[in-house]
């Protein structure tokens, strides 16, 4: 069968897959007739960024299996595929938690310890700076998470078994008892997070109640010594009153790895604001992580092309009505 995938993955899940069946990677294809030819031909998608929308899958009618590498899944739009028997797949849990989660925590020194403002001093020969800078510490700090699943827990055992920090969660649909295990405070208000945290990240998903999530009020409720770091998606917060908290001082700082547009426009005050620690959307992305998802999310196409249910299946309730293949007049899974 025929594998389209979109985006760049990492080499040894596209191996994986060409060990079986036919792969075209899209993103290598330089012409466009090219690239609606290998979609309309496609039996699966491999994406990452790549939308799925009604209109993409007019445009893939043999499409019966999308893979989505990553956890995410805000780019796909899942009732229309499944509307048209199309399973979707992803890869969450431990795929790249950590690789996530060291990137937060990357981004929260890089942020208080002024990292990049430290490296450009020292290249254009302002070491007097060491005397004017007070940088800031996390050690023995109060952090607050917006969101606790796999990577929220592991930030919140770096910082509180590596910076000695108490920490904090707002995540409605954690328990008491599952935050005391990982030695966290569930809040029930998101105000009293923000208002109580020197450092809050997010690890939320980007869904229709938490677009917005934190808006200028949250924002608001933050020390003026506070810093925000989002690794999560960029439309959980509402990006024009940070960049106006930040403009005013009202916060420290904020480091990010995510963006209302990816990516973000030319004009963006982000790209000019001095207390802003930027990164391209891959904080998760480092050679283990992006491995073992390419692997991962290569496995779980090749189970649903032969039939088998793949663990991470976002749309189980189709599976029986799915859309069938057919290879050399014999139909398949």
């Amino acid at each position: 069968m025929k594998i389209v995938v979109t985006d760049p993955v990492h080499e040894d899940g596209i191996a994986r897959l060409r060990r079986v069946h036919n792969v075209t990677l899209l993103f290598e294809e330089p012409r466009a007739d090219s690239r609606d030819a290998a979609l309309a031909s496609a039996d699966a998608l491999v994406i990452r960024g790549f939308t799925i929308s009604g209109e993409v899958l007019d445009r893939c009618p043999r499409v019966g299996v999308i893979g989505k590498h990553g956890s995410g899944t805000d780019n796909v739009d899942l009732a229309e595929a499944s509307r048209r028997g199309v399973v979707v797949a992803s890869t969450p849990g431990g795929a790249n938690a950590t690789a996530v989660a060291e990137g937060a925590v990357g981004l929260m020194l890089a942020a208080l310890r002024r990292v990049l403002d430290c490296h450009r001093a020292v290249t254009e020969g302002r070491f007097g700076v060491r005397d004017e800078w007070r940088l800031a510490d996390l050690w023995g700090h109060t952090l607050g998470l917006v969101g606790c699943g796999n990577i929220g827990t592991i930030v919140a055992r770096i910082c509180r078994r590596g910076f000695d920090m108490r920490v904090l969660v707002y995540d409605p649909t954690l328990s008491a008892e599952r935050a005391e295990e990982i030695g966290a405070e569930k809040v029930e208000r998101l105000h009293d997070l923000m208002k109580e945290a020197d450092v809050v990240s997010i690890h939320v998903p980007l869904t229709d109640s938490t677009r917005g999530l934190v808006d200028a009020a949250a924002l608001a409720s933050m020390k003026s010594t506070a810093i925000l770091v989002n690794t999560s998606r960029g439309p959980v917060v509402d990006e024009d009153a940070l960049i106006a908290a930040l403009a005013e001082g009202r916060i420290r700082g904020a480091g990010l790895d995510v963006f209302r547009r990816e990516p973000p426009d030319a004009d963006s005050p982000l790209l000019r604001l001095p207390n802003v620690t930027l990164s391209p959307h891959n904080a998760g992305l480092t050679e283990d992580s992006t491995r073992e998802m390419g692997v991962r999310i290569a496995e779980y196409v090749l189970q649903a092309l032969a039939g088998q249910k793949p663990p991470t299946l976002l749309n189980p309730q189709i599976w029986e009505a799915r859309r069938q293949f057919v290879r050399d007049g014999v139909l398949q899974g």
